[in-house]
């Protein structure tokens, strides 16, 4: 039994179940110095992307077999705040240790927040949230 039809024969009908999770889609870096912005890339966690796919399937799933409705769905950026390049890289390291940086994209960090300088790097990341209702 997959972890869905455990969840759904753990709902009593009309229980709600909250799926929220990364969108298929590679995580932007901004460095912020006061009003000033800079993209200065992308993470590569497409990594990911596969097991993005099999969770969407069993969900399309168990709502194709009529075990729960989807109510709604809601997408949203999710922010990582970091003071520095360093403590980004540090993060990443221990966080996102399968993820790709280019080293382009870490070099333009440097350049637009060198260390001794206020500002922070940012972490765009897209999220996705469905509510399931139980019928």
């Amino acid at each position: 039994m997959n972890a869905l039809e455990r969840m759904w024969a753990a709902l009593r009908p009309g229980g709600l179940l909250l799926d929220i999770r990364p969108a298929p889609e590679r995580p932007w870096v901004q460095v912020w110095r006061g009003e000033n912005v800079t993209m200065v890339g992308q993470i590569d966690d497409s990594y990911r992307f596969g097991t993005l796919k099999v969770a969407d399937a069993a969900v399309q799933a168990v709502v194709a077999a009529g075990r729960v409705a989807r109510e709604r769905d809601v997408t949203f950026t999710y922010l990582y705040h970091l003071y520095s390049v360093d403590a980004w890289l540090e993060y990443m390291a221990e966080h996102w240790s399968s993820a790709l940086i280019p080293a382009d994209v870490i070099a333009r960090a440097r350049e637009a927040l060198p260390p001794g300088v206020e500002g922070e790097v940012r972490i765009l990341r897209i999220i996705r949230a469905t509510r399931l209702r139980r019928v």
